[in-house]
């Protein structure tokens, strides 16, 4: 099962980097990878698991994965391609050891599935997708310091 894992040090509060996660209606004016879309009539702060989402990557894709953590810890989703290509997509945001009264914002999935391959270390969607990740963690940082830096 191919994992893609990318960190970051960010130099703001765990509840902000939450914060600035959670704000999905603010993406488009920080972020240029994702878009997230929560059920009509409700905030990202407030879904369960279970609940679907509607997830964009920008100029390539469109789901609709399920909720499968929302906490002060993390926030996560699983995304169902019928055995051919699956994956659990987390975010997580914890005090950091690193840098002082800062937050490690990691973001990782896990796939798996028939062509979970072509996301494995060394094959290029799987360098693609990690490139988009760690683009996502950059606007997290960018905004959540411009926010609430510490």
């Amino acid at each position: 099962m191919p994992t893609i894992r990318t960190e970051i040090e960010i130099a703001a509060s765990p509840e902000t980097v939450r914060s600035v996660f959670l704000n999905w209606p603010s993406y488009p004016s920080w972020n240029n990878n994702f878009r997230l879309t929560p059920p009509k009539g409700k905030e990202a702060k407030d879904l369960q698991k279970k609940e679907y989402i509607k997830v964009e990557i920008v100029d390539a894709m469109k789901f609709s994965p399920y909720i499968t953590k929302n906490d002060a810890d993390g926030f996560s989703w699983m995304g169902f391609g019928y055995y051919i290509f699956n994956g659990e997509h987390q975010f997580s945001w914890t005090k950091s050891e690193k840098t002082p009264g800062g937050t490690t914002l990691v973001q990782k999935e896990d796939f798996s599935g028939l062509l979970s391959f072509l996301v494995a270390p060394g094959w290029s969607q799987g360098k693609k997708t990690a490139a988009n990740f760690s683009a996502f963690n950059e606007a997290v940082k960018k905004e959540a310091e411009r926010l609430g830096g510490s």
